[in-house]
């Protein structure tokens, strides 16, 4: 083991920490640093680093220790920052418990931060300036330090690490909130109302935070039985260090009320959250790492695919099946793509969330177009260079070509007066909303919500209606394509558009290649990709009639709906093109 430097023995001694968590620092820690260094290095602005983590899992500790190495390893700036120090003030958390609810006078849950000083906060720093001061919370005294005793950065630092218990989570549906999970919540919130507050905030106000974080780290707990005694020895820590006695530190039985205010969203992110974090660390009972999972870690670079084919894809009707979206049918050619490093690219009116989701029950590494066209979303390391005109967000380099949601939503409201209960936009529906329009689970609709570069909306007046409410979005500069359920409300990109920028990039760094692009669609919002592309496969729909094309050159028709119609329609294809068919069973 390579000692630790003089700043990180130090370091451990001031968090009071064993010689087994030094053993943690060189086995676990140092390495992701080298990541962030790389990823710094290609985004070429600071990265946010977000850890979520239980109550007393060690995610401050995890926090300043990257800071050390990051500092002391690499010779970088950094700050830890905590999503503690953004709470409310004492006084305006006195006024929610008047206002809305009792309980909201206890810090910690979402409802009970200033998410405007954190983005602010945020932003000043990704922005680069100078002299910021950095907020600050006295948890001793419940309440926040005066501004004149924030610390201030002479210049802002490469990185920063952003930790809290509830970074990172995702709302509940409203049918899961209706039964207390414990004590406090039956006894205190017996409606329901606290809990429902709290969610509905942590939809509304908190993923624009969430949504500034470049990578995500997660302290897994084995359960939320340990919190307690997590909670507790944190506890103990705080009043060793308090500068005062009459301070707010909380015994035993306050710890033991205390956390029931968090448990609720810690099961759910328990649950729920592995799957979305890049690095995963496995926690016993004793908070020693057992495992370190990476379930959104990017593949290796690309090699030039052994066939000279993309193929482009539809999801929703075409590769997945209308009805229960799965894609049992087409799994043997999905396979025999694969063996043939046929890149398979997703191209969908479903956001960056979904598509990842999705990406993961098929094993596909490949790059993915969300919302219609709307950008492009390319695994980092994935081609040998970052193309031009991308941004590093996260895992990915992403080509944007409109602007943001919010830009269309407020297009939307500026005419939703002339038609009254015509429609619903995935906004004002919520979590439950979106269930109900679409079949989904509550947490592929929470992913269905996470919309960045338009609005979905479900229509319920009549056609002409329809046709008004999409010449009336058009004149204020935005268009509207018609899916098979939804309308999607954008600025001026398409999947054509999208497809053929991914073709030239895909040949640029395959010079030696002239690719055929394939592109597979149902409904009419796939039009632009089926008239671009270089070959096109109708999928058949049990709702919709086939999409209309000008296009008679190099068209097919499956003869079967969904999954089985996309198997059959990309075999025909590969013999057309001479490329082995041999289906894997």
């Amino acid at each position: 083991m390579v000692n630790p430097s003089t700043n990180i023995q130090n370091f451990l001694s001031a968090h009071q920490l064993s010689a087994k968590y030094a053993q943690q620092i060189d086995h676990w820690f140092s390495d992701i640093t080298d990541d962030f260094i790389l990823h710094q290095k290609r985004a070429k602005r600071p990265i946010i680093i977000g850890i979520h983590g239980a109550q007393g899992s060690g995610k401050s500790t995890l926090a300043e220790c990257l800071v050390q190495l990051l500092i002391t390893k690499h010779h970088q700036t950094a700050i830890a920052l905590s999503l503690d120090d953004f709470y409310l003030t004492h006084q305006q958390r006195i006024d929610l418990a008047n206002s809305v609810h009792p309980l909201l006078a206890t810090r910690g849950v979402p409802g009970t931060h200033d998410i405007e000083l954190a983005l602010t906060t945020l932003d000043k720093l990704l922005s680069e300036r100078k002299n910021i001061a950095i907020p600050r919370f006295d948890k001793a005294h419940d309440d926040r330090f005066p501004v004149e005793q924030w610390p201030v950065l002479e210049a802002a630092p490469k990185f920063i690490i952003l930790e809290g218990w509830c970074m990172g989570a995702c709302p509940q549906s409203d049918e899961l909130l209706t039964l207390p999970v414990n004590a406090l919540e039956h006894n205190d919130d017996p409606d329901a109302y606290w809990r429902r507050y709290v969610n509905q905030k942590l939809e509304q106000d908190y993923p624009a935070l969430f949504q500034r974080v470049d990578s995500w780290i997660m302290l897994k707990a084995p359960n939320f039985d340990c919190v307690y005694n997590w909670r507790l020895e944190q506890e103990e820590k705080l009043q060793q260090t308090a500068a005062t006695v009459s301070n707010k530190i909380m015994t035993a039985e306050d710890i033991s009320r205390f956390i029931q205010y968090y448990q609720r969203i810690t099961q759910h992110c328990l649950e729920t959250l592995p799957e979305q974090m890049d690095y995963v660390f496995e926690l016993n009972m004793e908070r020693e790492i057992v495992a370190l999972k990476r379930p959104k870690k990017s593949p290796p670079s690309v090699t030039c695919p052994k066939a000279s084919l993309l193929v482009f894809t539809d999801l929703d009707g075409s590769l997945l099946d209308h009805h229960n979206y799965r894609h049992d049918e087409a799994d043997p050619v999905l396979q025999n793509l694969k063996q043939l490093q046929i890149p398979l690219i997703p191209v969908s009116s479903k956001t960056q969330s979904e598509i990842e989701q999705i990406n993961v029950s098929l094993d596909n590494p490949h790059p993915f177009i969300c919302e219609n066209g709307a950008a492009i979303f390319i695994p980092v390391d994935y081609f040998p260079e970052q193309p031009a005109d991308t941004k590093t967000s996260g895992q990915y380099w992403v080509k944007e070509f409109v602007q943001p949601r919010a830009h269309w939503q407020s297009i939307i409201k500026s005419v939703k007066p002339l038609f009254s209960d015509d429609f619903t936009t995935f906004a004002q529906a919520g979590i439950d909303g979106i269930i109900a329009m679409t079949g989904l689970d509550v947490h592929a609709a929470a992913r269905a919500a996470r919309r960045q570069y338009g609005e979905a909306l479900a229509w319920h007046g009549n056609p002409g209606k329809q046709k008004q409410f999409i010449e009336e979005v058009r004149k204020r500069g935005a268009q509207v394509l018609i899916g098979g359920r939804f309308l999607h409300v954008s600025g001026q990109c398409d999947k054509g558009r999208a497809i053929e920028w991914l073709k030239q990039v895909y040949e640029h760094f395959c010079p030696d290649k002239r690719f055929t692009s394939l592109a597979i669609g149902d409904s009419q919002n796939d039009v632009a990709m089926l008239e671009t592309a270089d070959m096109a496969l109708l999928i058949p729909s049990p709702v919709n009639s086939l999409p209309k094309l000008t296009r008679h050159h190099d068209v097919m028709k499956a003869t079967h709906c969904g999954p089985r119609g996309w198997a059959e329609g990309v075999q025909q294809v590969l013999k057309q093109l001479h490329i082995s068919t041999a289906i894997v069973h």
